[in-house]
C-alpha cells in the first residue's frame, strides 16, 4: 500500500494541499532603498561618501530635507556709535539686532501698481541659517525679515546674493565678529519659514 506522499509524488499532484509539503512564506515585493540625500560643496545630489552623486531633488525630497544652499552678505548699521538705523517695517537695525533683508520682488519698472518695493518673501517671516545642516554641533541662527534692498536677482547689485544679513548673524554662526567685508558673499545653508 502506498503512502500518501508517495500517492501525491506518483500523481504529481503539487497544487493541493499536502501535510509534507514545505511551508513557503509568501514573497513581499522588495521595496527600493530611500536614496540618502546629501549636499556636496553646496550642490544637491544622492548617495553618500564615494557613492555621491550630483542630483537635482524633486519638489517633495526639498521641502523634507528643508535647507538650501545660499549666498548671504552682511550690511552694517554704520559705525558702532551712530544711533540705530531702522528697517523697512520700521524695526532697529544695529549691531546686535538678528535681522534680514531680502531683495525686491519685482525689478525696477516692473512691479504692478502698488506693488513697487514688495519683498520677495513677506516680512515677518523666519530665516534659519547654519554653515552646515548636519550634525549636532552645527551652530545655526534664526533672523528676522523686516528688510527689503536693491540686491539679488532682481536688483541693481549683488545679483548672487540671496539675503543680507545684519552682523549678529555673522557672530552666531562662525562664532566671533566678522566684518562685512572679510564675510563677503559666503555659502550658507537657509530655510525659511513663513509667517
Amino acid at each position: 500500500m502506498k503512502s500518501y506522499k508517495q500517492f501525491c509524488k506518483d500523481a504529481n499532484i503539487k497544487e493541493f494541499w499536502s501535510p509534507f509539503a514545505p511551508k513557503v512564506a509568501p514573497q513581499k515585493p522588495k521595496s527600493k532603498p530611500e536614496p540618502v540625500l546629501a549636499y556636496k560643496n553646496y550642490q544637491q545630489g544622492v548617495g553618500s561618501g564615494k557613492d555621491w552623486k550630483p542630483t537635482k531633488w524633486n519638489a517633495q525630497q526639498e521641502k523634507r530635507y528643508g535647507w538650501k544652499p545660499v549666498k548671504a552678505s552682511v550690511y552694517a548699521p554704520g559705525d558702532r556709535f551712530t544711533p540705530n538705523k531702522v528697517t523697512a517695517t520700521g524695526e532697529p537695525h544695529n549691531w546686535t539686532t538678528r535681522n534680514a533683508a531680502v531683495p525686491f520682488k519685482y525689478k525696477e519698472g516692473q512691479a504692478p501698481k502698488g506693488s513697487e518695493g514688495k519683498p520677495s518673501i513677506p516680512y515677518g517671516s523666519k530665516l534659519h541659517l547654519t554653515p552646515k545642516p548636519m550634525g549636532t554641533r552645527t551652530k545655526s541662527t534664526t533672523a528676522k525679515i523686516n528688510d527689503v534692498g536693491d540686491f539679488g536677482k532682481t536688483g541693481n547689485v549683488n545679483q548672487d546674493v540671496s539675503f543680507d544679513v545684519s552682523p549678529q548673524i555673522t557672530k552666531d554662526i562662525a562664532g566671533k565678529n566678522i566684518t562685512p567685508e572679510k564675510w563677503g558673499k559666503r555659502m550658507v545653508y537657509t530655510r525659511v519659514t513663513r509667517p
